[in-house]
């Protein structure tokens, strides 16, 4: 599944988060703070549960929960390649990820197995606009054909990064931004995380909302409906 698709119909209010990485207490506090609502309001996630926090079973946790919705993100995305990729599972373990390998393998195997259910994109219809929820980056200039890029997955052309990789380890519009990035068409705001900003940062119609969560203690949460 690479687009999930969520109807306002099904929520009262709806919540986006920055990347939670491992950081439950600090979420379960913030969600106390802005009075969410369990049993009426969604809360989804732009990736990342896992990893540089300590309590990344807890955060898996999440998934169980009808309140809660996630993207992939690129450290979810380690945890199901680095099972057969040596150099990814590097890469990972560098990067907050050996908690998970000291797990019993059928532990990993299952975790991995979840995250690949996860969906690249979430996409949800309110009265008054459209918002995507995406992990990385989007270069794309028109969110249809951008949803149609990701379904053809990771292709390899050379020169080309395919929307599928951009989604989940992209940073070109936030860092390189120039004449060569747009407003997104056909989608009102994409929220995004996976590169830290000081606070919600908005380029174009894209919100960067990941604001160091296992490194600063902060979320940021933006109440969309």
């Amino acid at each position: 599944m690479n687009v999930l698709k969520i109807s306002n119909k099904k929520f009262n209010s709806c919540f986006i988060v920055g990347d939670l990485h491992g950081c439950y207490s600090l979420l379960m506090q913030e969600l106390k703070t802005i009075n969410f609502n369990f049993d009426n309001d969604l809360l989804i996630c732009t990736g990342d549960l896992i990893d540089r926090g300590n309590e990344n079973l807890e955060c898996i946790s999440l998934l169980e929960q009808p309140w809660f919705r996630a993207v992939r993100g690129n450290h979810e995305e380690m945890c199901i390649k680095g099972q057969y990729d040596t150099k990814i599972r590097e890469i990972h373990m560098r990067s907050g990820g050996e908690w998970f390998y000291a797990l019993p393998l059928q532990k990993q195997l299952e975790i991995s197995n979840h995250f690949i259910e996860l969906p690249l994109v979430i996409e949800i219809e309110l009265e008054s606009k459209k918002i995507g929820i995406v992990h990385a980056d989007i270069d794309i200039h028109d969110w249809n054909i951008f949803k149609q890029d990701i379904s053809k997955g990771d292709y390899k052309i050379p020169g080309i990064t395919s929307s599928y990789s951009n989604t989940l380890w992209g940073r070109g519009r936030i860092r390189n931004y120039s004449n060569q990035y747009d407003i997104v068409d056909n989608i009102d705001e994409i929220y995004l995380g996976h590169t830290i900003v000081k606070e919600h940062t908005q380029i174009d119609n894209c919100h960067y909302i990941d604001v160091g969560s296992s490194f600063t203690s902060k979320l940021c949460i933006v109440k969309v409906q």
